[in-house]
Formats: structure tokens, C-alpha cells, sequence
């Protein structure tokens, strides 16, 4: 990245969401940058500490609060003096607009959204109030990015400025992310998991558009074939309470996931709406692991030839897919698993996604 850019990049938290590690990838290149968290640094605040990032926590805990905060976004503005101010998903895009509008600030903003298809009546009233708010307010950024076409694709269906978006895919580390055969031996005998056993991974919070509901249901009517005996691990925030099939492993959230995918054969992703770039499926497939996923986001563009996209969301379309998956041979498996972690890392390398960036950053300061 252009080193004498000093960008200002606003986020609720960073937690241990897609979003946030693809901040902490861009500030691992770039450690002119600077992060001010509208709550707190959370799981990343020894990483931040570690790259000598200058943050700055406001420690709001109710989003109603936030606008009460705006003489501290002015100090961290004046005292930081930035280039360019980068607002990252609905809440903190919408607090960033709301400042350059009372004119807190003069500097250029940019948008970036992660999400496509959000179905808001699953989650608080006020998430539909902020979009709207954030669809009223759109043409106020200077650029919109996306992380998915299929992003891009909605948020313009349903009103977002149209003049200055773009699609800047995720970056994952493909050293990090590798199949390593010491680990999965390692995890395998930890979880009394058989070598021949064909073993899903599911890497997710619990929330409605990760649809764990219709997953688990057609995961438990699925029988294991002459081939094989199949498990399941789950891995990600509130897994570890979830009611659970047999032959299921539940790991709960783990900041070390990439060391937990050599468990598995198979990376699947069956989230119902909402998602955009799937990191997890890019991990997955790094790991050489099959790819499957529904047909959410991006995900039949990220998958390409190398794994399955699911059609449809519901219980039964996952049955019916999942059992025709299981009778797939080991060789095919393994084969594909390969073939889909060269394509992850010649497509969505951190090394091209940080290009994409230092690109249009040179072209919104100009």
C-alpha cells in the first residue's frame, strides 16, 4: 500500500467476523493506518497492540448512544489527521456520513459494505431504519465498496448511490490457511474422528442467515454410506450450545480456526440470505477442502468448477445435495480439494486484494 496515505478506518468492533479480520489483513500492510472503534478492539486488541496500530475505543455498548460521541470522532480526526475516512458495514457507515454532514470533517469517505440480500426481519427494528438511513444517505460517499457482486447487485435494487461503487473481492493468507497433514492427524485422534471418516466442517456464528436450523435437520437425516461413516464439526460463536445430532462436534468460537479445517474433507456453507464473499469457503478451500455452498452471495462465483452450489436453502434441498455428496469417492474428493485451493490462491490472494485498495485509495484522494 502507498505508505504516505493515512487512512481512518471506522468499525463497530472487531470481533471475529469476516469483515473484521479483513481489516486487520489491510492493516498488516499498512501500519500508517488507523482503526476508531465505535465499542472496543475485542479479540484483535493484542493484534492491534502487536502491528502498533493507533486505535482508539469510544466503548459505546447501545448504538443509540453513538451520535452522543461525535466531539470524540472530531479530537481523534484533528489529533490523527487523515487522508481519508474508510467506514466499514451499516452502523458505522451511517455514523461517518452523519459527521461529514455536520461537518465534522472535510475529508473524502468511503463506504464499505459486506453483506448482500440482508432479510432484516429476523434481526431489531432498528437494523431496517438504519439501512434506510444509510440508503437516504448514500450518495454522500465519495466510494462504495463491495466485497461481493451479488452486494453490489442489491444494494442497488433496493436505492444505494450508484455513482461511485465497486467490487473489491476479500484477500485470504494462503499461507495461513493450508492443508497440513501432521494437524489433521493431530485432531482427528483428539476427537476420536477414523481416518477413513468423511468429515464436514461448518465454520459459523449462530444467526439466522448462517441457517443452522434446516443444516442440522438435514445433516441428521443423512445416512452414512458403504463408503464411508460421516461426522459433522461446527465451529464459531454459540455452536457449542446448539442441540446437536449424532456424530456432531461442536467447538464453539475459535480464534485459531485455520488450525481446525484440517479436520475435514469438506468445507460447507449453508447459510440461507445475507452473505457476500464467504472467507470461510476461501479458507476452506486453501485447506484443499471440497467446497459446497447455497447459492448465496458470491458463492457459485468463488467456487467456480471446483466444488457444488446449492440451489435452494430449505431442509429438504440440503438432504438431497448432501446425500448425493456423501457417495462422491475419497480420490474425487481429495482431487477436488486440490483443484479448489489453486483456484482460491491465484483468485482471492491478500496480495491482489491489497492492490485493489492502494488503487482506489490513490484514486479518491486525487
Amino acid at each position: 500500500m502507498n505508505k504516505n496515505i493515512k487512512v481512518l478506518h471506522v468499525i463497530v468492533s472487531l470481533g471475529n467476523g469476516g469483515a473484521e479480520r479483513q481489516l486487520i489483513e489491510i492493516l498488516k500492510h499498512n501500519r500508517n493506518h488507523g482503526v476508531l472503534l465505535l465499542s472496543e478492539a475485542d479479540v484483535y486488541k493484542e493484534t492491534l497492540d502487536k502491528l502498533k496500530i493507533k486505535y482508539w475505543e469510544m466503548g459505546v455498548k447501545n448504538k443509540l448512544l453513538i451520535f452522543f460521541k461525535i466531539l470524540f470522532f472530531r479530537k481523534v480526526i484533528r489529533n490523527y489527521r487523515p487522508d481519508i475516512i474508510q467506514s466499514w458495514m451499516y452502523n458505522a457507515c451511517l455514523f461517518s456520513v452523519f459527521c461529514k454532514l455536520i461537518n465534522l470533517y472535510d475529508k473524502p469517505l468511503i463506504w464499505n459494505i459486506r453483506c448482500s440480500n440482508m432479510v432484516t426481519e429476523h434481526y431489531s427494528f432498528s437494523l431496517k431504519l438504519i439501512i434506510y438511513a444509510c440508503i437516504f444517505l448514500s450518495k454522500n460517499a465519495e466510494k462504495i465498496i463491495y466485497n461481493s457482486h451479488a452486494g453490489k447487485d442489491y444494494h442497488k435494487k433496493i436505492g444505494f448511490s450508484q455513482k461511485s461503487e465497486k467490487v473489491i473481492y476479500n484477500g485470504i493468507d494462503s499461507k495461513k490457511f493450508n492443508s497440513i497433514t501432521r494437524q489433521r492427524k493431530a485432531l482427528r485422534k483428539k476427537y476420536n474422528i477414523a481416518k477413513n471418516n468423511l468429515v464436514f466442517i461448518c465454520v459459523a456464528r449462530v444467526d439466522p442467515m448462517k441457517n443452522y436450523n434446516n443444516f442440522l435437520k438435514a445433516y441428521k437425516s443423512l445416512k452414512n454410506t458403504s463408503n464411508n461413516e460421516i461426522k459433522l464439526v461446527l465451529a464459531g460463536k454459540g455452536t457449542d450450545k446448539l442441540d446437536l445430532p449424532y456424530n456432531c462436534i461442536a467447538l464453539g468460537m475459535k480464534k485459531n480456526i485455520e488450525y481446525y479445517y484440517n479436520i475435514a474433507d469438506i468445507i460447507v456453507v449453508p447459510s440461507a440470505f445475507g452473505e457476500g464473499f464467504s472467507n470461510v469457503l476461501v479458507e476452506g478451500m486453501l485447506t484443499n477442502l471440497l467446497p459446497v455452498a447455497t447459492n448465496v452471495g458470491d458463492s457459485k462465483k468463488i467456487i467456480g468448477n471446483t466444488g457444488f452450489t446449492i440451489r435452494g436453502h430449505d431442509e429438504e434441498t440440503l438432504k438431497t445435495e448432501l446425500s448425493r455428496i456423501i457417495t462422491i469417492k475419497n480420490t474425487l474428493i481429495r482431487s477436488m480439494g486440490r483443484k479448489a485451493r489453486n483456484r482460491a490462491h491465484k483468485l482471492f490472494s491478500v496480495k491482489k486484494m491489497i492492490r485493489s485498495y492502494d488503487n482506489m485509495y490513490l484514486k479518491v484522494k486525487s
